[in-house]
């Protein structure tokens, strides 16, 4: 009897060849996955150092791992146990910086060229007075800013000049950013136009974090405001209020990560510009609606652009 023949007739069967199909194309080898092999898309860089890769000496810069970036922080989860009766008391607790090991090796095409290799990349990994980013490109590309956490280790182990190396590296900031590389900074930035009755316009916004954790966001403030203006994101019921007027041709910045407030640049007194009890507005995983009001002029043609990169803890 075929395959077919057999389906035909034995319908009740058909759901049980349909999971085996699933299974055995599961257990299927595949070719080696992402980062493993000499797959060389240029596919990690950290600050101007591009791994995967060919350089323009024709050394081969390799990445061999990335410890620590593919799943969960350190977390700091406190155990306060109950003084009468079982167990311990329901506590919050918070994400660890993440503690990162890049792992990789480069390859001179001969011996001469270790030299100026391996202080390419001791200027790179030099991570100690200054920051940088390490971004993967993958879909879509992710991104954090790190330091040294460690005395990195760099190591030549033939006499070709192959040099194997491993520099432990500490994101302060435990998420890894969508980046996105129109901007200098990876942000994606949303225009949301102030509700202005007599050209129609709502003053609201859909804004989609396509990761699975909140993100802070830099909410910037252009065009003039007569005030009170409101920031909302109905979504997570959030109400930011701005109590100061905002002169036409200047900028408000409103940082809700570093939860700071600048004016033209400057933070100096400019925190009362917003309301005291304010909710520093993140975007939750998923579609937020974001609505930007003048109650003092129901005209305003004040505009509000939202910084932001999609997050990811794990």
């Amino acid at each position: 009897m075929s395959e077919k023949e057999w389906i035909d007739t034995a319908p009740s069967a058909i759901e049980q060849y349909k999971e085996n199909k699933v299974v055995k194309r599961a257990l299927t080898p595949l070719p080696e996955p992402y980062i493993s092999g000499m797959k060389l898309n240029s596919d990690v860089i950290l600050g101007d150092l591009i791994l995967n890769h060919i350089d323009e000496d024709n050394v081969i810069w390799v990445c061999t791992d990335i410890e620590g970036w593919w799943g969960h922080p350190d977390l700091d989860m406190p155990n306060i146990e109950r003084g009468y009766g079982d167990g311990s008391y329901d506590t919050r607790g918070r994400w660890q910086a993440r503690q990162i090991t890049l792992k990789g090796v480069f390859l001179p095409p001969d011996p001469s060229y270790v030299a100026s290799a391996r202080d390419k990349l001791v200027r790179a990994t030099s991570l100690v007075y200054r920051g940088d980013w390490i971004r993967t490109f993958e879909d879509p590309p992710r991104a954090s800013w790190v330091r040294l956490s460690d005395k990195p280790d760099i190591q030549t182990v033939n006499a070709r000049g192959r040099t194997e190396f491993s520099i432990g590296l500490r994101a302060p900031d435990p998420i890894k950013y969508e980046w996105d590389d129109s901007d200098p900074e990876g942000y994606t930035v949303a225009e949301i136009p102030c509700r202005n009755v007599s050209a129609g316009r709502t003053g609201t916004r859909a804004i989609e974090n396509i990761g699975n954790v909140d993100v802070a966001v830099i909410l910037e403030i252009s065009g003039g405001i007569t005030g009170p203006a409101t920031i909302t994101n109905s979504t997570r019921n959030e109400l930011l209020l701005v109590i100061d007027a905002v002169p036409n041709g200047s900028f408000l910045e409103i940082d809700t990560y570093d939860r700071e407030v600048a004016l033209d640049g400057d933070i100096n007194g400019t925190r009362a510009t917003i309301d005291t009890l304010v909710d520093w507005i993140r975007l939750s995983p998923g579609q937020n609606t974001i609505t930007f009001v003048d109650e003092g002029n129901a005209n305003s043609n004040a505009v509000l652009r939202v910084y932001y990169r999609s997050g990811w803890i794990g």
